[in-house]
């Protein structure tokens, strides 16, 4: 089971693997762009494709940028480490060549400054574009910010008095229409990923329901600590040893995965959690992480659709040659502590306290009455008139000082009609 921060980690791991993947991509494009527009510029030497020839200072600072690219793409090929400021590094290299080559053509007397501009609004623009690849919001309005500016204090101040006004106004307009919509995209895209890797795992072990508000709540999962009144079932088979003598290895984890997700899905079914499975047991929570005035009456409920999947399972099991089993199921109700527990390293959000154990010790005693499902007082009171329980025997428990008397929904029988 995953704590909340937890998951946030393993997203933010995927989420760094696709920047790195994607700033590949980037780098092709923009060695592509660099190489185009090098060879384009040196193409003005022998023919007429623009309205002058390019200097060579010119020519030799694309052929740079687009050899520099080169260099990153074969950087990363190697598969280097994750670096957080690497985007930023690279977008400002990108910044500064658009920069200093536009200081070369403005010397370009034949070349049109207003042109030029709006040039260098689609260069901008396409930057800004190509920085949302990196799903950063940051790098983003970093890329956009600068770009206006440098819009604003390099280019606009070299057009004509009349064709300030609207060089401004449109480069002005598109920046920051460019730099809000793609950083609404990247922060919506990383938003819908975040919550769908969260709603991935969170699924393992809490219905759908319960999966969304958790989503919209995440802070239940905080690494901390909460003591909370609740339900807690287990569910274990009565002689699994045996039967899984009698099969092969791979026929055992088959069948297990069977059972294993029948209880489950009876757990979910009645908005509990599943805390963990121990070997062929299954241990489940209700009433956590959210708060449920009924938590008795779910586990209850879950106990009894546990008895109806395992009917059906074994007439599969039959079907298979294969003999029938008998579980055990153990509730409990009472006070615990539920939070996420563990290192730094591996945290589970999880229950423990006394109601834990003395749910299992119940669970245990099953195999001593001829019921499948026992309960303790506690929760049949909690119970109430939901259903008629079936008082079985005082028992003592393991590290309890006063007996405990359970119940069950399971008329007793004589041990001769049990099998």
């Amino acid at each position: 089971m995953f704590a909340m921060e937890d998951m946030i980690d393993e997203f933010e791991s995927l989420r760094r693997r696709q920047e790195t993947q994607n700033e590949k991509i980037i780098n092709y494009v923009q060695a592509v762009h660099y190489g185009v527009v090098a060879l384009a510029n040196v193409a003005t030497h022998f023919v007429s494709v623009a309205p002058y020839s390019a200097p060579m200072g010119l020519i030799a600072l694309l052929t740079f940028a687009c050899v520099s690219r080169i260099g990153l793409i074969f950087y990363f090929r190697l598969d280097p480490p994750y670096r957080s400021l690497r985007k930023y590094y690279i977008t400002s290299f990108d910044l500064f060549m658009l920069v200093v080559a536009a200081w070369m053509l403005l010397s370009i007397s034949a070349y049109r400054v207003d042109l030029l501009a709006i040039f260098a609004v689609c260069i901008f623009s396409m930057l800004i574009v190509l920085s949302g690849l990196r799903y950063s919001f940051g790098v983003v309005m970093y890329t956009g910010i600068v770009s206006l500016l440098l819009h604003g204090f390099i280019f606009v101040p070299q057009q004509e008095w009349l064709m300030i006004g609207p060089v401004l106004t449109i480069g002005s307009v598109t920046l920051s229409t460019v730099t809000l919509g793609v950083g609404y995209s990247v922060t919506s895209l990383v938003r819908m990923h975040r919550e769908a890797v969260l709603k991935q795992q969170l699924a393992r072990f809490l219905p759908a329901d319960l999966v969304e508000q958790v989503v919209l709540q995440p802070h239940l999962l905080e690494r901390s600590t909460q003591r909370k009144e609740a339900t807690v079932i287990f569910t274990d088979i009565r002689g699994f040893t045996r039967f899984s003598e009698a099969m092969p290895a791979e026929r055992v984890v088959e069948f297990l995965n069977e059972f294993l997700e029948e209880m489950t899905l009876a757990i979910m079914e009645y908005d509990g959690m599943l805390n963990k499975y121990i070997g062929d047991a299954v241990m489940g929570v209700f009433g956590v992480p959210f708060n449920s005035e009924r938590h008795a009456v779910r586990a209850l409920q879950a106990a009894l659709s546990m008895q109806a999947r395992l009917i059906q399972l074994n007439k599969s099991l039959v079907e298979r040659g294969l003999p029938e089993l008998s579980i055990g199921i153990g509730l409990h109700t009472g006070e615990l502590l539920i939070g996420a527990i563990g290192s730094k390293q591996q945290l589970d959000y999880t229950v423990i306290g006394d109601t834990v154990n003395t749910a299992s010790r119940i669970e245990g005693l099953t195999r001593n009455f001829p019921v499948e499902i026992l309960v303790s007082e506690s929760t049949k009171d909690a119970i109430g008139e939901f259903c008629t329980l079936y008082r079985i025997a005082e028992v003592s428990v393991k590290n309890r000082d006063q007996p405990l008397t359970v119940w069950s929904p399971d008329p007793p029988v004589s041990d001769a009609a049990q099998s």
